[in-house]
């Protein structure tokens, strides 16, 4: 082990500030949505949605998701690092969701220092298999944004998703060619392949890209899907193509580290995308609702992990 390569903190020592500022940006945020929308017809909004519909997608649609990811996580780190089983996976992926309540931007640090502390893995060795991991989710939500912009098609904002994630796609697909093939053989790009950090790249055969696309099709499907059943739910009809183009972006817009769990920006990339297609107070209350139950519903699935997350604090 590279004794050199340095451990994260520990999740809760961060400075009072820095947990702070993601909170001063919500208010920021909401602050703006309300100026756009009185709060009253977003609270009216909020009142006459289908919350019945809403909240037991959430709770199945979180389960949904805790599984898939843990299966995801279990697959990489055993192949790539380390025998990881599928309910260490679980283990590790709700103590993130527990983090995350308490600092809503440490989520890849805390994987990366859980793998550290208890699988003995090197920060540099499990970053690796977290990029290509996040590498594979850059594609495949850029793909379901180009597939629906593609066919719905119908606004400069649609149009400009179209080449935007075009142009993400084809430099994503560029970059892990060069990585995890043989050539060409350059002498930077040589040097760029013998990092720690590019070793999963190296390592990765055609099977695990199967298996990788697989399963994050499998889940954005379902953010696509929550997200479309969720405008519904709040009288807002929009077409299913759009929120193919439009789901990547606004889930882009809320992992911005600018406020908790999307809190605000989320809403305002909504409230940008489908004002034609609902009543904007109910678009905002959508947008506010969203992250929270999402938010509520993690770490309530998070609670019975509550001793591994202790571990997590308390071990040197």
């Amino acid at each position: 082990m590279n004794s050199s390569e340095e451990v994260p903190s520990a999740p809760g020592t961060t400075p009072l500030w820095k947990a702070l500022a993601p909170w001063v940006g919500a208010v920021a945020v909401i602050a703006y949505l309300f100026f756009e929308v009185p709060y009253v017809e977003v609270w009216e909004a909020a009142s006459q949605a289908r919350l019945d519909w809403l909240v037991p997608l959430m709770l199945i649609a979180v389960l949904y998701w805790f599984l898939l990811d843990s299966l995801a996580y279990s697959y990489l780190v055993t192949r790539f690092n380390t025998p990881f089983g599928w309910d260490e996976a679980r283990g590790m992926r709700a103590v993130t969701y527990l983090v995350a309540a308490i600092n809503w931007n440490v989520g890849t640090a805390a994987i990366v220092l859980y793998l550290r502390r208890f699988k003995e893995i090197p920060p540099l060795e499990s970053a690796s298999t977290l990029l290509l991991y996040m590498m594979f989710d850059t594609l495949i939500l850029t793909s379901f944004a180009l597939v629906g912009a593609t066919v719905f098609g119908e606004s400069p904002a649609i149009q400009r998703i179209q080449l935007g994630a075009g142009i993400v796609l084809a430099v994503n697909c560029l970059v892990l060619a060069m990585l995890a093939g043989q050539r060409p053989r350059w002498a930077w790009l040589e040097r760029m392949r013998s990092w720690s950090v590019v070793r999963s790249y190296r390592m990765a055969h055609p099977r695990d890209f199967a298996v990788l696309l697989t399963i994050r099709i499998a889940y954005f499907a379902g953010f696509i899907g929550v997200f479309f059943i969720g405008a519904l739910s709040f009288g807002v009809d929009v077409p299913f193509t759009l929120a193919m183009a439009s789901v990547p972006a606004i889930l882009l817009a809320g992992a911005l580290p600018i406020t908790p769990a999307g809190l605000g920006t989320q809403a305002a990339a909504m409230l940008f995308f489908w004002s034609a297609y609902g009543d904007r107070g109910a678009i905002v209350a959508l947008g506010l609702v969203l992250p929270v139950t999402l938010t509520l519903t993690r770490v309530l699935l998070g609670l019975p992990y509550l001793a591994e997350f202790r571990r997590l604090r308390s071990s040197p």
